[in-house]
């Protein structure tokens, strides 16, 4: 080998620019994987990145509404807006994929076909819905994405429709990313996969499956609509649990918002990541699957007090239970669990557990079940009814369970232990 060949065979060996990775080190040890089509571009590219992806022949497609292109495009750009490729809704679930014959019909009227390297744009960074479509089709590996939508753009918009020759795409190659319910179950509580749900933080709040963690797809986009920084997403989903050794199930209300989360983890270099398109459409309508609030519980002030309308309930106080204890007509009834009531409760009192008037599938027990739930507990509608709780949501579905049931004389105690003199809070 010549003196020269050594010495490039040396600086293409060992020489390092500033920021890169060396094999072999820790920093390449964590690296993401490479990402869409060759790691000279990820997935999500910028501007002058799409710019060299056209100008290699990459085929740019328009995921905007109809009448959004028609106002200005990208030149050369054809339109397939991802509500085609997309249900708006079936059976009461939102946003599912199209049949495959929708899938073929419209990705061969746009000219695709297999070994195409697509650029798509909407109006964010993150088009998820038509990015997860065109990975199903099995067009993932050499898609890429508009960072920033068509705002990113700035070399000038066309008006002219454009057409192009249709190809026989036929689903060859599909990729389905997606799980269904049973999958997501099984995962809840798994240590080596995380659930995250992409939906706000007042809807996560109200209700989610259980040990998911929130990572709204609104908090990974800046204010201009452009994907966060690397290590800024890095920080967030690490907070969160989410990191590339663990599978990664994402979902939302609808699939959504869950989309463009995996859309994201992938352009990441997260390779183990599903889609639960279902999402909480599905999730919530079973009473069996199970779900989480994040919503604190609450308790009413000292002395508070309903409308004063006849048959509203009251807030009683400590004075006022010990002046009914001997009443045969009221009927204190403890909504606390067995094992809390066994500890300790207020003399007299019979507890009723309100966890108990649901079935196994968690659904409310049959109007007759429950009235003899009651009854053998002394409870009927003829008494005036005392609940004692510690918590509204415990108070508020019994109130409510009673109701139903037609009792009419129901009050409610919610004050504290403490104060109950010469064995009147009893303990067994």
């Amino acid at each position: 080998m010549s003196k020269s060949a050594i010495a490039t065979l040396f600086v293409t060996s060992f020489l390092v620019l500033p920021g890169a990775i060396i094999p072999g080190s820790d920093a390449f040890l964590a690296a993401p994987a490479a990402h869409a089509e060759t790691q000279r571009f990820p997935i999500i590219v910028s501007a002058e990145q799409a710019k060299k992806l056209i100008a290699g022949g990459a085929k740019v497609i328009d995921v905007r509404s109809p009448e959004a292109y028609a106002k200005g495009h990208i030149p050369g750009a054809i339109n397939l807006p991802w509500q085609r490729l997309n249900v708006s809704e079936s059976d009461g679930i939102r946003n599912e994929f199209a049949g495959d014959d929708v899938f073929e019909k419209e990705l061969s009227a746009a000219g695709i076909s297999y070994g195409d390297t697509i650029l798509i744009y909407d109006t964010t960074a993150l088009p998820g819905r038509a990015y997860v479509a065109f990975e199903y089709a099995g067009l993932g590996d050499k898609t890429h994405v508009l960072d920033g939508g068509a705002a990113a753009w700035t070399d000038g918009f066309s008006t002219e429709p454009v057409e192009v020759a249709a190809t026989s795409f036929k689903l060859e190659r599909k990729n389905d990313i997606r799980v269904d319910k049973n999958y997501v179950a099984s995962k809840v509580g798994a240590d080596g996969s995380i659930i995250i749900d992409g939906r706000n933080e007042d809807a996560y709040a109200d209700g989610h499956i259980p040990g998911a963690q929130a990572v709204p797809a609104s908090s990974l986009l800046t204010k201009e609509a452009t994907l966060q920084s690397e290590p800024v997403l890095t920080a967030l989903l690490q907070s969160k649990g989410v990191t590339p050794d663990r599978e990664v199930v994402s979902y939302c209300g609808s699939g959504v918002a869950a989309a463009n989360n995996y859309l994201a983890l992938k352009n990441l270099g997260y390779t183990n990541v599903v889609l639960y398109d279902a999402s909480w459409d599905e999730w919530s309508r079973d009473p069996r699957a199970g779900q989480q609030v994040s919503l604190a519980n609450y308790t009413f002030e000292d002395g508070a007090t309903a409308a004063t309308a006849d048959g509203a309930p009251q807030f009683l106080n400590e004075a006022e239970i010990k002046a009914l204890a001997d009443n045969p007509d009221v009927v204190i009834v403890d909504v606390r669990s067995p094992s809390d009531y066994a500890a300790g409760h207020i003399p007299g009192a019979v507890n009723v557990f309100w966890d108990a008037t649901f079935d196994e599938d968690r659904v409310l027990l049959p109007a007759e079940k429950l009235k003899a739930l009651y009854e053998q507990a002394g409870v009927s509608p003829d008494k005036r009814v005392i609940l004692f709780t510690r918590g509204g949501l415990q108070l508020s579905h019994t109130y409510t369970v009673l109701n139903l049931l037609g009792y009419r004389d129901v009050d409610f105690f919610t004050g504290k232990f403490q104060g109950w003199e010469n064995g009147a809070f009893k303990r067994s």
